[in-house]
């Protein structure tokens, strides 16, 4: 009985984890002066920073990583000045 809610718990931890990789990356905030990029643990934080040049890019600047900060077991948050 308790391997059963074990095994079920683990099945359903690992469901949800494969859930928020499958998402990528995405901008969360951006203006001309910073991006703020979410990711999962799945995803690179150079996956983060690529999003970031696109967007700091649009503005004729590029990303640099000022903080990044973790969330829980998959969700991130990178922080870049747009210089």
């Amino acid at each position: 009985m308790i391997r059963e809610i074990t095994f079920r718990l683990s099945l359903v931890a690992l469901l949800l984890l494969a859930t928020t990789g499958c998402s990528g990356p995405a901008v969360v905030e951006s203006s001309a002066t910073a991006v703020t990029v979410r990711y999962g643990s799945f995803d690179g934080i150079d996956e983060a920073t690529q999003l970031a040049q696109k967007a700091c890019a649009a503005h004729g600047k590029t990303a640099r990583l000022r903080q990044s900060a973790n969330f829980g077991l998959s969700e991130r948050y990178a922080h870049f000045d747009c210089v």
